[in-house]
């Protein structure tokens, strides 16, 4: 009876492991999505039982041009740099330096929210799972030449639109923050700290953090998409110094191979223990709960339950568990996937604003490490992205549509003109300039369209930036404040 009871124990065992897998197989996956989606170049990694089982680069750098992706091209991870984050998190956890519960301002003194309750008691494990009840507010990072210090302390302004660790919402500028309590507790810049007890021990050679060292290593370029006409283009890749922890490592297949494996074995690397066990396992372990509605049940129709840990999602994928996170940035998107039970993994990096096809390639090959049936996942999110686009397209002219015609501003124009002040977002100015009002809040220049009445439109496809401006009058019929980015302006 012991001999059969063993027995059965390696059949599962054995049934557990990923599949081998087979190379050709992965080749024709690649190729045929590139093709589907006109994706100028990508690169893969795929890791099995602590081993790098395959790293291959497809397709060329730059549309148009000769150069080839390889395993060693650097793509920008985005916010997959968010598990490297909460990564160093773990390590100075196990080294005592600070714990997942610390307020965050043992850390980081001027950290302030506006809500008392959040204020009083969030933590470091509050910032990155999503649940602080601060929404996104990315152009105080990405529209601005703010330092990292000053966009966190810009969070002391903002109405939260949701209770204090109620709701997921996602949040780049607390995983900012979270790079500074890592700087404070380690002594050195979250730069700095990601070099030397992340990247150096996994033997990371490649991956940089700096946007000068990105310029002078072998990288790829960034594309837009444009879904009308399908057309592929170079985009430049704007400053990533500011987001930081929450997305500005560059890496490339290789070097995440590594990042792999030390991830799948608990966060030792070669025999070394990098990470404390028990403090990594937490970032993988579900923190808040991510409602599977709308849109979320098109992109994971295998997925009947999702939750956020800290800087990874948490869901099952036909009968699997599944760890993964996406990023998005400069005109590139990757995904990094982790399947424990099977001691596999990969990540997918591509140069297109074509994101929703990482999760086609996620799929498609996590079918084929697990041994499930096959499905055609390009067809599903082909399908699903021009649906999502086409219903965005709607919900605009429907906005448009409301437009009251044969309107016209309250006051002359020039009486809009002048500085308005935001607490958390600074000057915007709006002037007259030939006959005609233009807006300029830090990097954003965009002229402003009249609408109706007192509501303007702000417009710049450099910064994509559609935006509705609506000014206020006083009791005296002067202009005292207009809205942007969902916050008031009010004049100096």
């Amino acid at each position: 009876m012991y001999f059969v009871r063993l027995v059965v124990v390696l059949l599962v065992a054995a049934t557990a492991l990923a599949q081998p897998i087979d190379t050709k197989t992965v080749d024709r996956i690649m190729t045929a999505t590139l093709k589907a989606w006109n994706i100028p170049g990508a690169a893969v990694v795929i890791v099995q039982n602590d081993r790098v089982v395959y790293a291959q680069g497809y397709g060329v750098k730059e549309v148009g041009g000769t150069s080839p992706v390889t395993a060693d091209t650097l793509f920008q991870l985005a916010s997959t740099s968010k598990a490297f984050t909460s990564a160093a998190l773990a390590v100075l956890a196990g080294d005592g330096k600070l714990a997942f519960d610390d307020p965050v301002r043992k850390h980081v003194e001027y950290f302030r929210l506006s809500d008392p309750c959040a204020d009083a008691n969030v933590t470091l494990r509050d910032i990155v799972t999503h649940r602080t009840g601060l929404s996104r507010h990315d152009a105080l990072w990405d529209d601005t030449t703010l330092t990292r210090e000053e966009v966190v302390r810009s969070m002391a302004s903002i109405t939260p639109s949701k209770p204090f660790r109620t709701t997921y919402q996602y949040q780049n500028i607390l995983f900012i923050a979270a790079g500074e309590a890592i700087a404070h507790a380690s002594g050195m810049s979250w730069d700095s700290f990601m070099k030397a007890r992340i990247f150096q021990p996994l033997g990371m050679t490649r991956t940089v953090i700096s946007d000068a060292d990105w310029s002078a290593a072998d990288h790829a370029s960034g594309h837009r998409y444009d879904w009308r006409s399908g057309a592929v283009t170079p985009r430049s890749s704007a400053n990533t110094t500011t987001i930081g922890a929450a997305g500005a490592i560059k890496s490339s297949a290789r070097d995440m191979g590594n990042w792999l494996r030390f991830q799948l074995a608990n966060g030792t690397f070669d025999g070394k223990q990098i990470a404390d066990p028990v403090q990594l396992a937490e970032t993988k372990t579900p923190h808040t709960v991510m409602r599977m509605e709308g849109l979320s049940l098109e992109l994971h129709p295998e997925t009947h339950v999702m939750s956020y840990g800290m800087g990874w999602n948490i869901q099952d994928y036909r009968g699997e568990q599944l760890v993964s996170h996406g990023g998005a940035l400069n005109g590139f998107r990757t995904r990094v996937s982790l399947l424990p039970k099977r001691n596999a993994g990969l990540a997918v990096m591509i140069n297109a604003e074509r994101g929703y096809s990482l999760l086609a390639l996620q799929n498609t090959i996590t079918d084929l490490l697990t041994g499930k049936p096959a499905r055609d996942w390009n067809e599903h999110y082909l399908s699903v992205d021009r649906r999502s686009e086409e219903k965005s397209e709607k919900d605009r002219q429907e906005r448009l549509s409301r437009r009251i015609p044969d309107t016209t501003p309250s006051r002359p124009l020039a009486d809009y003109a002048g500085e308005y002040e935001n607490a958390a977002y600074g000057i915007a100015t709006i002037s007259l300039v030939d006959g005609a009002l233009m807006l300029q809040w830090n990097r954003v220049v965009a002229p402003l369209t009249h609408f109706h009445y007192d509501v303007f439109r702000a417009e710049s496809a450099e910064r994509d930036l559609d935006e509705t401006v609506a000014f206020t009058l006083d009791t005296e019929r002067k202009i005292r404040s207009f809205s942007l980015f969902g916050e008031r302006f009010t004049r100096k």
